[in-house]
């Protein structure tokens, strides 16, 4: 009955199932729960219907117009799930998904801004964004700051509007003006310099504000409790659990903690687990915790159970991707693990243990170790001194 369902349901006006659907109709009548999926043809924005859509229209499914759909839950699991199983080729969608938002967000500007700004978009932000995704390193975070950017920007042209200001007019008391107005100031000092290259505005100066250091921190007792909670609390859930350790005890941010699979987790007399190239020793508790996690991380899509490819330790809701960080993230504050105050905690710890180097080394905080020498610095520990004194032959 599923069988002759999906094949009524995407069937062309030339009265054939289109060959690029195929794949995924012979996988979804393998679906051990049929009703799963008689419950996905019958939702009216799921991707069923983005499908079903763009098979009466004899549109190909390609990326290009899946994007034509528009946001959505629906369309976004439909990709994933096509992207899966091979019918679409992988693409980063944090990078692809700025361009329709851009067209979105520069609609309502005025003709004048509009243009700016979308040349501003293209040649600088989005630029740099695609050389980073070459790179392998563009990330949601990075396409939400790269929107950040834009908003900014787009309010900082707003108010030159507002006073009656043109960009090729502005002087430096406009923009101390506007720094005693506004808080954000490195996008758009980006903005002006950009501008400036290309002789739109003048050469201006904005100052960085003071970075206001950590305020969010666990006493060393409510460290602990957590802690505790976490490997021996079988009331929470376990990617919570599993989650909760790796950021109390490494200081990990959640954007790494769900990117390992279950073979980054190693067992043997030193277990470690792999965080990109960083291998991170775990202690015996911690490894058994993973461990449970490995063996019960089942996917959570229909589709991603019976093509489990490639198995991840927190898998995600669409097929084939991991868990989002952002709703992991949330998931941790309603179970009172909040990520700040965890890592804050964790890492003055272990920098009140470990050199600088060693911890930008083991847990890959940074690129550089600037980000491990300031919790160094927080924790008030200076190894200088100690790499002094060591014998020469000892240093290499």
């Amino acid at each position: 009955m599923l069988r002759d369902r999906l094949a009524t349901e995407f069937r062309s006006s030339r009265g054939e199932v289109p060959a690029e659907v195929r794949p995924l109709l012979e996988t979804l009548v393998r679906v051990p729960r049929a009703r799963s999926i008689l419950v996905w043809l019958d939702k009216p924005r799921g991707g069923a219907a983005c499908l079903r859509r763009l098979v009466d229209d004899e549109l190909p499914l390609t990326h290009e117009t899946l994007d034509s759909a528009g946001p959505g839950q629906g369309p976004a699991l439909l990709r994933a799930t096509l992207v899966h199983l091979g019918v679409l080729p992988a693409r980063n969608e944090s990078l692809a998904d700025l361009q329709p938002w851009l067209e979105r967000m520069l609609t309502p500007l005025p003709a004048q801004h509009r243009r700016t700004l979308h040349i501003y978009a293209e040649w600088a932000l989005l630029r740099r964004a695609r050389r980073r995704a070459a790179r392998g390193r563009f990330t949601p975070a990075s396409a939400a700051e790269v929107r950040n950017a834009m908003r900014c920007t787009a309010a900082f042209l707003t108010w030159l509007d507002d006073h009656d200001l043109l960009l090729a007019s502005l002087t430096q008391g406009d923009i101390d003006t506007w720094l005693s107005e506004c808080r954000d100031r490195r996008h758009v000092r980006l903005f002006l310099r950009w501008a400036h290259e290309r002789r739109l505005t003048g050469n201006f100066e904005i100052s960085d504000r003071p970075r206001d250091e950590p305020h969010c921190w666990w006493s060393e007792s409510e460290h602990w409790t957590h802690l505790r909670r976490c490997l021996h609390d079988e009331a929470l859930p376990l990617d919570v659990r599993v989650t909760g350790v790796l950021m109390l005890l490494y200081g990990m941010p959640i954007t790494r903690i769900v990117v390992p699979t279950r073979s980054d987790l190693t067992g043997g007399s030193t277990p470690h687990l792999r965080i990109g190239e960083h291998p991170v020793p775990l202690p015996p508790a911690v490894h058994q915790l993973l461990q449970r996690q490995a063996d019960r991380s089942e996917p959570i899509s229909a589709v991603g159970r019976i093509t489990p490819r490639p198995g991840w330790l927190l898998p995600g809701y669409a097929a084939g991707n991991h868990h989002s960080a952002p709703a992991l993230a949330r998931k941790m504050r309603l179970h009172c693990l909040p990520a700040r105050p965890s890592r804050n905690t964790a890492l003055l710890a272990l920098a009140t243990d470990l050199p600088a180097s060693v911890l930008s080394d083991t847990l890959g905080i940074s690129i550089s170790i600037s980000a491990a020498l300031q919790w160094t610095r927080r924790a008030a520990r200076d190894w200088n001194s100690y790499l002094a004194a060591r014998p020469t032959e000892d240093r290499y």
